[in-house]
């Protein structure tokens, strides 16, 4: 019997014992199970999902949008189209006039251009009626933007026509109103005035007014530069006004060259009175530079004179 007891004890020590259970704790509910996933489905948080449906909601407006634009826009090109040949008894402005027996002969993004019976005219949509504005698709940037790039169109006409009839009459292609950089004054040299190589400016301070033994020179020197310094004075208000009036009536040679309609052309007559005025000026130039150059060369002889007195 001792025997038997000895094999159960360590049976039972081998035996898995269960914990003890509180039936006064509740048991936890179990968890719902989580939903099949199918096979390569991606899960999309909810945040995520919503911006999306935001950013698919803009993106259509913005198609729809864009649409009706473009409609609005093929209508109103069918409309300025159409309106080409139109009749009107009479068309009144925003600013009061009124044009009689008008047809339309044409409408773009600045406004519409018409003959009435005493000529032609181009009335802009901001002076137009609502009904014209709306029927033709107005759009005030897009206008703006037109009447800009028309007007560099026609000022770049003007040029490249300005310049060719230029060149054909021997001038050079471009014309500032005030050509300065062909006027001889331009490389003139700088007047300086002669006070400052005067003997007297020499003088040591305080000395007595007794000149150098070579002042019998000088004097003479001196008071031709003077002279010339006021032949060159008065000669160069003189030339610069002939030089003024033959740019003046070149400039007037060409005016209204390059505009819409027509054949250019430049007056030949007020380009040969340019000239004239133009020799006239470059001979009073020529003047000048011969004074400034005789003043150059007795200030270098004053200068060699004074240098040659100190030495001694």
């Amino acid at each position: 019997m001792r025997l038997v007891i000895a094999c159960l004890i360590p049976c039972l020590n081998l035996l898995p014992v269960a914990p003890a259970q509180d039936d006064s704790q509740p048991k936890p509910l179990p968890a719902d199970p989580a939903p099949a996933q199918e096979p390569g489905e991606e899960v999309v948080p909810e945040g995520e999902e919503a911006a999306g449906e935001e950013l698919a909601a803009l993106e259509a407006a913005a198609k729809k949008d864009a649409e009706e634009e473009k409609a609005r826009l093929a209508k109103a090109a069918a409309e300025r189209e159409s309106a080409v040949g139109e009749k009107h008894p009479s068309l009144t402005t925003g600013k009061g006039r009124t044009y009689k027996k008008v047809v339309i002969k044409g409408v773009d993004e600045v406004g519409v251009k018409i003959t009435h019976e005493y000529g032609t005219a181009r009335i802009k949509f901001e002076e137009l009626p609502e009904e014209f504005q709306t029927r033709f698709g107005y759009d005030p940037s897009r206008a703006q933007e037109f009447l800009s790039r028309e007007k560099d169109l026609e000022a770049a006409r003007a040029r490249a026509s300005i310049a060719a009839l230029r060149a054909n009459a021997g001038l050079p292609s471009s014309s500032p109103s005030r050509p300065g950089s062909t006027k001889p004054r331009t490389t003139k040299p700088k007047i300086t005035k002669p006070k400052t190589t005067k003997a007297k400016t020499t003088k040591p301070i305080g000395a007595a007014p007794s000149a150098p033994s070579n002042n019998v020179e000088i004097q003479p020197m001196m008071a031709r530069i003077a002279e010339l310094e006021q032949v060159v004075e008065k000669l160069r208000p003189e030339a610069e006004a002939l030089d003024d009036k033959a740019s003046e009536i070149e400039d007037d040679a060409f005016k209204g060259i390059g505009g819409a309609g027509g054949d250019p052309k430049v007056s030949q007559k007020k380009l040969t009175e340019a000239k004239s005025w133009r020799t006239k000026a470059e001979a009073v130039y020529s003047k000048i530079n011969t004074a400034r150059s005789e003043i150059r060369q007795l200030k270098r002889k004053i200068k060699l004179i004074e240098r040659s007195s100190k030495d001694k």
